[in-house]
């Protein structure tokens, strides 16, 4: 069954819960509504399963408006996270289908979601805090941040290309790095403190100056400190599950990297941190991403 969302909303008073412009969610998609605690996204499963009745605009299931029909009459269900059982319903609803699960079983349940959604073949739509749990499950998500739709797109889009800096610090365990910094005039390097990064491009937008770069601690690439670089000094390291996190010191801020296994540097250390060119985002002064051409 194809939803689509036409200028939906929902106003509780005048606190605004989600407002959605327009929205397709395709038959057989699983896309999942991500966001922090408030952010809207279980009173869209509310509007969605018939449960709360939208402020605005129009919910549609093919030709069939469904603002006013029953809940019973919709062919969605709203799934208890005990039992992940959708069948034999058109769409399943799913609000955070982890949260009250423990850790250790968390993987396996996101598994048994995906090998349900496989086999059945209907519309699954999930509402979820957990930014890896939205990565691991969903063909597309759509990120809220009080009720606005801050991105739409794959995991690969929110992940490697954030529409903004609400989106690269919500996806990403640990979050983006995000740093102040000036755009050079010529749009192909960036000043952060006293030094200059080269961009992978170029940002064509004349009126810019005052800019935030971001880079996944997955792409800042610790080197011994002789080796050329900006050298920085280690401020914390931990290390559980297989993979390191160090927080490094250095003339323009705090940067944080992320090394798979034990990390050969611990505090007190002197290092090199390298950034490719190609893992670097740029962000104007509101927080929107630039595009680098």
């Amino acid at each position: 069954m194809q939803l689509r969302f036409d200028r939906l909303s929902k106003k509780f008073g005048n606190i605004t819960a989600f407002d959605i412009p327009t929205l397709t969610i395709e038959s057989g998609e699983f896309l999942t509504f991500a966001g922090a605690v408030n952010s809207g996204k279980s009173t869209v499963l509310k509007v969605i399963a018939g449960l709360e009745v939208p402020s605005s605009g129009t919910l549609t299931a093919g030709n069939l408006v469904l603002n006013d029909v029953a809940s019973g009459d919709r062919g969605i269900v709203l799934v208890a996270s005990d039992r992940l059982d959708p069948s034999p319903h058109s769409v399943a609803l799913f609000d955070e289908p982890t949260l009250r699960v423990d850790t250790s079983q968390r993987a396996s349940i996101i598994e048994e979601l995906k090998r349900l959604h496989r086999q059945l073949g209907t519309t699954f739509i999930c509402a979820t805090a957990d930014e890896s749990e939205a990565l691991a499950l969903s063909d597309r998500i759509v990120m809220l941040q009080d009720g606005v739709v801050q991105q739409i797109g794959t995991p690969a889009d929110v992940f490697e290309r954030p529409a903004n800096i609400v989106v690269a610090g919500f996806f990403g365990n640990p979050p983006m790095n995000v740093v102040p910094g000036i755009l050079e005039k010529d749009g192909f390097a960036v000043e952060i403190g006293p030094r200059v990064l080269q961009l992978n491009g170029v940002i064509t937008e004349n009126y810019v100056r005052d800019v935030f770069l971001g880079v996944r601690p997955e792409y800042v690439r610790l080197r011994p400190a002789s080796t050329p670089g900006w050298s920085g000094r280690v401020t914390r390291v931990e290390s559980s599950n297989g993979r390191s996190v160090l927080e490094v010191h250095v003339d323009g801020g705090d940067f944080v990297a992320r090394e798979d296994g034990e990390s050969r540097y611990e505090v007190g250390d002197w290092v090199s941190i390298v950034m490719a060119s190609n893992n670097l985002h740029v962000f104007d002064a509101i927080g929107d991403r630039l595009v680098v051409r």
